[in-house]
């Protein structure tokens, strides 16, 4: 990042150079050399500047998309966690629900208010129909 933030300077020094390098090769005055120079020097860094928004705004995009599919996968693991819960849940349930534990018991003074039906009544009663 910090080199993103040197850009519009280094973009401004290299066109400074190459521009008074051409300027003393076509045999230029000094002060018209050091006027292009400066010319230059401004358009490269403004140039610069746009250049490193853009960047800046590029890596800042795909942090947003790193950071939201981190989220997206974190909620994807969260839920898949509390639906595996929640199955364990329901199978336990189902498991107690099924009869596990029966309580039984023999020979009980329990009054039920039941009173079986002879055999012989019964057929008796059905003949008569």
């Amino acid at each position: 990042m910090e080199t993103i933030m040197k850009i519009p300077f280094l973009f401004a020094l290299f066109a400074a150079i190459i521009t008074g390098l051409i300027g003393i090769s076509n045999n230029k005055s000094l002060n018209q050399t050091c006027i292009y120079m400066i010319i230059a020097m401004v358009i490269f860094y403004f140039i610069g500047t746009l250049l490193k928004a853009t960047i800046t705004g590029i890596v800042g995009e795909q942090n947003k998309l790193k950071e939201q599919a981190e989220k997206e996968k974190k909620e994807e693991e969260n839920q898949e966690r509390l639906r595996i819960e929640k199955e364990k849940a329901e199978k336990l349930a189902k498991e107690q629900h099924l009869g596990n534990n029966l309580d039984l018991v023999a020979d009980s003074n329990l009054d039920d208010g039941f009173t079986p039906l002879d055999l012989s009544q019964a057929v008796r009663t059905r003949m008569k129909e």
